[in-house]
């Protein structure tokens, strides 16, 4: 019970019930609003400047090449691209595919690279494919090692035990550091030795492209393109790459991979990839249309 001294009346006891109510907070401006309208904005101006930007497509060389090794071949291509009717695909060319190579007749495909470089390669690609591609990405399998260091990891479901380079992996989901990472992108042991190295080097970049872009990544960001930028040759600007790697990774969920379809037989003692051209007419068409 409160006492009160005589003569003394609190000032809170003779205001009305409206006057001791506390005052309102103010009502917060609802940033958000605008906030979510620019960037919603943003989406939209993106979606129309990609969608004008039509179909990419760049072909994707990995090398084991030594920079002394001069006619080097390639053990690694695919042709990856957005603005497909898919959104994005990727399609992956057995190095052993015989195709009519430009000024050289029929040869393996990753003699191309031998031979002529990136840029006969592309062109071996065009005139395989009937597709216009253009754009070449070289990485060195060394740089996987430092791209996935840089990202912090890849996390990745390896479905077969698998020994290569001092590197053993067991099957399971787990987060590869950059030395596992590059051999699980080199390893073509097993039954399915270079066709199984396909598959899982296409899991890989899926994953890739997934994880740089997500939001816990993004300060590492840096020094993944840093990383990415020393470890390739490319026929693109940095502004072009940017501007496909952000694509690439916008529609990563919408991606659709697959191999060139063939049967691999011997002519001469020498292992060939025979491509089945019929049923590869509609997975170009699947994959980089």
């Amino acid at each position: 019970m409160r006492v009160y001294r005589a003569g003394h009346i609190p000032r809170t006891e003779l205001r009305s019930p409206e006057e001791r109510r506390p005052p309102s907070a103010p009502r917060r401006r609802r940033r958000w609003v605008p906030l979510a309208l620019l960037a919603l904005f943003a989406l939209l101006v993106l979606y129309a400047l990609f969608t004008l930007l039509g179909t990419q497509r760049v072909v994707l060389l990995g090398s084991d090449a030594r920079p002394e090794d001069e006619a080097s071949r390639s053990d690694t291509i695919m042709i990856a691209a957005v603005g497909t009717d898919n959104g994005a695909g990727m399609l992956s060319v057995p190095r052993d595919t015989l195709v009519e190579i430009p000024g050289h007749g029929q040869d393996k495909i990753n003699a191309a690279f031998a031979y002529g470089g990136p840029e006969l390669t592309v062109e071996t690609l065009e005139s395989f494919t009937g597709r216009s591609i253009g754009n070449y990405v070289v990485i060195r399998f060394e740089g996987v090692e430092e791209i996935v260091d840089a990202m912090g990891g890849i996390t990745l479901d390896v479905q077969e035990p698998l020994n290569v380079d001092g590197v053993s992996l067991q099957p399971g989901l787990q987060t590869l550091n950059g030395e596992q990472a590059l051999a699980y992108v080199r390893y073509r042991g097993g039954p399915t030795a270079d066709i199984g190295r396909i598959e899982r080097q296409q899991r890989f970049l899926q994953a890739a492209f997934s994880e740089v872009t997500s939001p816990a990544n993004i300060p590492d960001l840096p020094g993944v393109i840093r990383a990415t930028w020393n470890s390739i040759e490319t026929n693109m600007n940095p502004v072009e790459l940017a501007i496909f790697g952000v694509r690439l990774s916008l529609a990563r969920g919408e991606m659709t991979a697959e191999l060139y379809p063939g049967t691999p037989q011997y002519i001469d003692g020498i292992s060939y990839w025979i491509p089945d051209t019929a049923t590869g007419r509609q997975t170009v068409e699947n994959t980089i249309d």
